[in-house]
């Protein structure tokens, strides 16, 4: 619930309007799910991540482009596909979050749900001549939660989730980062 709640906030508060473009960075745990609620919610929906590996599952949740950022920069990347209204991600690696910038279009705006231990360093030429911002978002409060839960419902999405059982727990979390896409205990 956790992971669908915030991205699915961060994207309605995004700024970004039915038919307008929003990436998002990272299809993993949050990523996979931030991509379903962008193509339900009327967004053209781009999905970039290191590789090509997840292209086809991207696709598949709903990414009409998809942007591989070991290709060169992502952020030049998405410029050339017109610019994002919004940019959310999800993955917590600052020098990847900050390229992103240039790949807004004016008053587009990066918004951060995943945090890495590095400063996010960003030209302030960028946000001015751009009149673009970056902000973060974090989860929501129990009216988010039903909100979520009934669009998620209503539209079809779900978490895409690797199970493993009770006494495996410790093993679980420590290889929490290699789950496809939410690890799931089960008795």
């Amino acid at each position: 619930m956790c992971a669908g709640i915030t991205t699915f906030n961060a994207l309605r508060h995004s700024g970004a309007g039915p038919g307008d473009t929003v990436a998002v960075q990272g299809i993993g745990g949050l990523g996979h799910l931030a991509v379903q609620f962008a193509d339900k919610m009327g967004f053209r929906t781009v999905a970039i991540n290191r590789g090509r590996s997840k292209e086809d599952v991207s696709r598949k949740l709903g990414a009409d482009e998809y942007i591989d950022s070991e290709e060169g920069s992502a952020g030049e990347a998405l410029a050339g596909l017109g610019g994002a209204a919004a940019v959310l991600c999800t993955a917590g690696h600052s020098p990847s979050q900050a390229d992103l910038v240039q790949g807004l279009e004016p008053n587009g705006r990066l918004v951060v749900i995943a945090t890495g231990h590095d400063p996010l360093q960003v030209n302030p030429e960028l946000l001015v001549f751009g009149r673009r911002a970056v902000a973060g978002w974090y989860s929501g409060h129990a009216k988010d939660s039903e909100e979520a839960m009934a669009f998620a419902a209503l539209k079809g999405i779900r978490p895409m989730v690797e199970t493993h059982p009770l006494d495996q727990a410790e093993d679980t979390f420590q290889n929490m980062g290699k789950a496809r896409y939410r690890a799931v205990l089960t008795p």
